[in-house]
């Protein structure tokens, strides 16, 4: 029996493109099982039918804390836990989308012998993939990484979810002036800035604009709106605004990117500040911008004139922006990725 087992979470980032991979690996594999912590892998691992084993976790966290001293007894007892169910299920490859969650199962896995392929999103390897990357046979890289210290990193593209490319405009609802449609988006979370900005500039904003707004749970902005504004806390088929949006406002974190880039939408993209992340939205959105494919507006440079301005900007250059991506024909990468999975 062919088994594949799929680790790495912490956050649904690192969760989503195993997800994605699934109607493929069924297709190559008789099994296909998962190895994480008690996050949203767990949760998104039953709902999709996929045999879910518990392991020890650690969280691996940049600031000096007393609960640091604890991170190697719960590794060890995560690697010994992670080393007796892979001999039970005895995969012929783990695949590892990165986060705190895959550190032990990729360190039992090859002390093991068992194949590890693993795949980094963003434009710098993160800190678990840094730390499990030479334990690894390939690490496949949506961007072209620059790293001496690896030499088995391969860029192959982005993980993107097939739904994505089937949306339908007619499914949103919102009146709609004869404007150009506009999605902003703010994240799974949402984002508290972007949606500070949008309230300021919602006049203005829909007088050029029909406005479909992602506010985040609980994170309304405003109960007397123009007609031609909606605001939702989340996208429940983000395929069909994706498709409904002439322009799109959003972070830059490595599976929306990819996405939109794969889509080709003219993007304005508002990164997470160092403050708080480890800046490689910054990196996403940078790198992304040089290749002219969208623009970056930094957060610390938010307000209603500047968001205003980058939007119009991006949606007079719409055309430039569209041609920019659609000769980016590597970011679609999961076919490159399954075919390493299949020569396991």
């Amino acid at each position: 029996m062919r088994t594949i087992v799929l680790t790495g979470g912490g956050t649904a980032g690192h969760v989503l493109p195993n997800i994605a991979l699934l109607p493929f690996l069924r297709q190559d594999f008789d099994r296909v099982c998962y190895l994480g912590g008690d996050g949203v892998e767990r949760d998104l691992a039953k709902e999709n039918g996929i045999p879910f084993y518990r392991v020890t976790t650690v969280k691996l966290r940049r600031k000096l804390t007393v609960k640091n001293l604890a991170i190697p007894f719960r590794l060890l007892k995560g690697i010994r836990e992670a080393k007796n169910i892979l001999r039970e299920l005895k995969p012929v490859v783990v695949f590892s989308k990165g986060g705190f969650v895959a550190l032990p199962v990729v360190y039992a896995a090859a002390s093991l012998g068992i194949k590890v392929v693993a795949h980094e999103s963003d434009m710098s390897l993160g800190l678990a993939n840094r730390l499990t990357a030479k334990k690894c046979d390939q690490v496949a890289t949506t961007f072209p990484l620059q790293d001496k210290r690896y030499h088995n990193l391969v860029q192959t593209g982005a993980i993107i979810r097939p739904s994505i490319y089937h949306g339908d405009a007619k499914r949103i609802t919102l009146p709609c002036n004869k404007q150009p449609n506009l999605l902003i988006m703010g994240g799974s979370l949402g984002a508290v800035a972007i949606n500070t900005a949008v309230k300021q500039a919602l006049p203005e904003l829909c007088c050029h604009y029909n406005v479909l707004h992602v506010t985040g749970r609980g994170k309304a902005i405003t109960s007397s709106t123009p007609v031609n504004y909606q605001q939702i806390e989340y996208l429940p088929n983000p395929a069909d605004a994706l498709a409904w949006a002439e322009v799109v406002v959003a972070r830059s974190g490595s599976g929306t990117v990819s996405e939109l880039l794969a889509l080709q939408k003219p993007v304005v993209y508002i990164p997470l500040p160092k403050t708080e992340s480890r800046g490689d939205q910054i990196q996403n959105a940078q790198y992304l911008q040089s290749l002219g494919v969208g623009v970056m507006l930094p957060q610390e440079e938010l307000n209603t004139e500047r968001l205003l301005a980058t939007i119009n900007q991006v949606y007079a250059q719409r055309q430039v922006i569209k041609n920019n991506c659609a000769q980016q024909t590597w970011i679609d990468g999961t076919a490159k990725i399954l075919n390493y999975l299949r020569q396991s």
